[in-house]
């Protein structure tokens, strides 16, 4: 595989911003097998996952403490790793577009760079804790743009989450990234909200694959939101094993999540 950092201007964001990115190349084996060449042909284009990140966390994240170059190897799966900072993948209410960046600047931005469909079919968006509940987000905000999304230890949950918006210590967070806790609640943020809006403008929901560790203290809210999608009609793809909210367990269940995903050249 080949990586790439990429430091980039954004005019959605009108700041600079960083990228990690994946390409399939052969490893040494490939290479003495026929055929082996034959990422460089022309006219390959790659399906492709945007990998997001939690809070506190930036692009650099999934590559520093997970396999996902060697598990994507095999799968010939092109990885886009952006940096939201502390924002919820939401448009800010005092801050930058981080929505709109992630769903229409970064995507055409890839594209134009490097070998990538950007079909639905082949694109997959995937995120850990803040990032699962990103990757849901941008699914549903643009449902005609992703095959599938996965949430590992998800926030998924808006409502539960911001319960105690006013006393929380991330107060100043949360106030930069929304209006307020209502507005939070009622609005596109709920993830519950913003899919009956879909449902209701007829546009099909691409298929949500949900995991969570059973000692994660977002356990409840996962099952929270696991029965909201289901009084939708949404019925996610929900694993759960032994876990907590850390690193060992997204670097197992990404896989999960990478082998669920309607990928067509993996190899394992």
């Amino acid at each position: 595989m080949a990586v790439f950092q990429i430091q980039m201007f954004s005019p959605t964001l009108q700041t600079n911003t960083s990228v990690t990115v994946i390409i399939p190349t052969p490893d040494s084996t490939e290479m003495q097998q026929p055929g082996g060449m034959d990422y460089f042909s022309d006219g390959v284009k790659y399906q492709v996952l945007y990998l997001l990140h939690g809070l506190y966390g930036d692009h650099t994240n999934w590559l520093r403490y997970t396999a996902i170059e060697r598990y994507v190897q095999d799968r010939r799966l092109a990885v886009i790793m952006p940096a939201v900072g502390n924002s919820f993948y939401q448009d800010m209410y005092h801050g930058p577009d981080y929505l709109t960046y992630i769903t229409q600047e970064l995507p055409r931005f890839i594209c134009r760079l490097f070998p990538v469909s950007d079909k639905k079919e082949d694109t997959f968006v995937a995120g850990l804790s803040m990032g699962g509940y990103g990757a849901v987000k941008c699914a549903f905000q643009c449902p005609e743009q992703y095959a599938a999304c996965a949430s590992l230890s998800g926030a998924l949950d808006v409502e539960d989450l911001l319960a105690n918006f006013d006393s929380s210590d991330r107060r100043a967070m949360w106030r930069n990234i929304f209006k307020d806790a209502d507005d939070a609640r009622r609005g596109e943020a709920n993830l519950f909200v913003l899919a009956k809006k879909r449902q209701q403008e007829g546009r099909p929901l691409p298929p949500v694959f949900q995991t969570i560790g059973t000692e994660d203290y977002l356990y409840a809210n996962n099952q929270t939101a696991r029965a909201k999608f289901q009084a939708l009609g949404i019925e996610p793809h929900y694993t759960e094993h032994p876990g907590i909210h850390d690193w060992n367990y997204w670097d197992r269940y990404i896989q999960e999540a990478l082998d669920w995903f309607p990928l067509k050249n993996r190899t394992v």
